[in-house]
C-alpha cells in the first residue's frame, strides 16, 4: 500500500466531516425562521462542533506514515502536489513495506 492512499482516505473523511457541518449551517442558515429555537440551537451547535473537528483534524490528524510529523494543511491545500514528506522525505507514491 502507498502512503499516499493511506493519507488520501483520512483526508476524505476529515473533508466530509467538514462539508457535512458547513452544508448542516447552509441549510439552517435558510430554514432559521421556522424552526424553534431549541431545535435550532441544537442542530447549529452540532454543525459548528462537526465543522471545527474536522478542520483541526485536517490540521493535525493527517501525518506522514513512516515518521509522524504533522503534514496537515500542507497536503490538502497546496498548489502543488505534495509528493514526500517534508521532514523525513519520504515519497508517498512509492510503496512501503509495511
Amino acid at each position: 500500500m502507498k502512503p499516499r492512499d493511506k493519507i488520501n482516505k483520512r483526508k476524505k473523511f476529515y473533508l466530509t466531516l467538514v462539508a457535512i457541518g458547513f452544508a448542516a449551517m447552509t441549510v439552517l442558515a435558510f430554514i432559521e425562521k421556522y424552526l424553534p429555537a431549541t431545535i435550532f440551537k441544537g442542530i447549529l451547535y452540532s454543525a459548528l462542533a462537526l465543522f471545527g473537528v474536522g478542520n483541526i483534524l485536517l490540521y493535525i490528524g493527517i501525518r506522514c506514515p513512516k515518521c509522524s510529523s504533522i503534514i496537515g494543511y500542507a497536503i490538502v491545500f497546496s498548489a502543488d502536489k505534495t509528493d514526500q514528506c517534508p521532514r523525513c522525505r519520504v515519497m508517498f507514491d512509492e510503496n512501503m513495506a509495511d
